[in-house]
């Protein structure tokens, strides 16, 4: 695999956090699902594309029990000299989600993330959230980050306000910490650092089926381990996607 891999998925915005869009339509259908576009795939701060656009589909199949099954899937673009990596990414989750009043929801998930053509950097994920009235906060854990054997944390907290008919203001802050960051590899100056946070804002609307939003994401890494362009950009961006559900 490559040492480099430094994976960050969904600023509010672009991936957007994986539960949070997809776990919505559990309560009214069965089967759902969405193909979106967006200008850089970003996964927790981190470019996915090497700062280039990408294509995005998921489809869920939802019990009334509230047992949910899915998968998700995206372009990727790791390539290093000395190292052709994966095209493409593909995630299948399963997990649970339930709801305490008309306010407060909650939802368990476990993700296996796959990169055809280079099986050594799959894994496994875990997640446990929960949302109220707008709030969305979720911790997420893995003990095999990227296949490296490590531990990685993320926490996250969200709000989305309504502030016009179809409107939303967006907020994101995340929080990485762990193993699989403070080993120095993927932001490599020779020392390492111990965890990074990742934060957006922006706006989003709904109309006839497809959603819009753009938002300006950026992380708080700097020196030597801030990448500007290219593999595994890291810095400041505007972010704009647009999607379709059906």
């Amino acid at each position: 695999m490559s040492n480099t891999l430094k994976r960050t998925r969904i600023a509010l915005l672009s991936g957007l956090t994986l539960s949070a869009t997809l776990l919505a339509p559990l309560a009214t259908a069965e089967v759902s699902g969405a193909v979106s576009v967006t200008n850089d795939y970003r996964f927790r701060g981190v470019s996915q594309t090497a700062g280039d656009p990408a294509l995005q589909a998921n489809i869920d199949w939802s019990h009334d029990s509230g047992f949910f099954v899915g998968a998700w899937g995206s372009n990727v673009d790791f390539d290093e000299p000395g190292y052709n990596g994966p095209d493409v990414e593909i995630d299948l989750y399963a997990g649970y989600y339930g709801e305490i009043n008309d306010d407060t929801s909650y939802d368990f998930t476990l993700y296996r993330y796959n990169y055809p053509g280079d099986s050594e950097l799959d894994y496994l994920e875990v997640s446990a959230g929960i949302d109220y009235s707008g709030f969305r906060a979720a911790y997420w854990y893995t003990d095999d980050y990227g296949g490296s054997d490590l531990a990685l944390h993320y926490t996250e907290i969200n709000y989305s306000w309504g502030f016009a008919e179809d409107w939303s203001l967006d907020l994101h802050y995340g929080y990485n910490f762990g193993d699989g960051i403070d080993d120095g590899e993927g932001f490599d100056d020779g020392e390492g650092f111990d965890s990074y946070s990742d934060y957006s804002i922006g706006v989003s609307t709904e109309f006839s089926g497809f959603s819009v939003s753009m938002a300006y994401l950026d992380t708080d890494i700097d020196g030597d381990n801030e990448v500007n362009s290219g593999v595994y950009k890291n810095s400041g961006t505007l972010l704009a996607s647009v999607s379709y559900a059906f």
